[in-house]
């Protein structure tokens, strides 16, 4: 199994920079310009980090465990769609995934892990799983 850390919010602007919550909620509203920035802010943000991990070739399980800054409540699927979309890509651009579609990914799992409010974040762990596996 391997793991990797993913930012839940990237701060983005060139005047005046804004902090950008990665959910759902946000994404649809954002403009397709700031959602390109903050794809490729993500990236940038994860790419040294992706770049340690063995490519796998086959199937893959991939857990996504959000830790969040408070304790208010909210949906671990408005996080987890966003987080899962930059980080998938980025998996495939940065070539550790083959592809993000259920050929080779057909297994994505939410969890919450708690609150951080100093280390916000969210816990990616990648398992190859066996091809016969469906």
């Amino acid at each position: 199994m391997q793991q990797l850390t993913v930012p839940i919010r990237l701060e983005a602007g060139l005047r005046k920079k804004k902090t950008y919550y990665l959910n759902l909620n946000s994404y649809k509203q954002w403009h397709f310009q700031v959602s390109n920035q903050l794809k490729k802010l993500f990236k940038l943000a994860v790419a040294k980090d992706i770049l340690q991990l063995q490519p796998i070739d086959g199937k893959c399980k991939i857990t996504y465990t959000i830790y969040y800054p408070t304790r208010r409540e909210f949906d671990i699927d408005n996080v987890g769609s966003v987080i899962t979309k930059f980080t998938n890509d980025a998996l495939v651009e940065l070539g550790v995934l083959v592809d993000d579609n259920y050929n080779y990914v057909p297994e994505i799992v939410f969890k919450f892990g708690g609150v951080d409010k100093d280390n916000p974040r969210c816990e990616v762990f990648l398992e190859e799983i066996e091809c016969g596996r469906d």
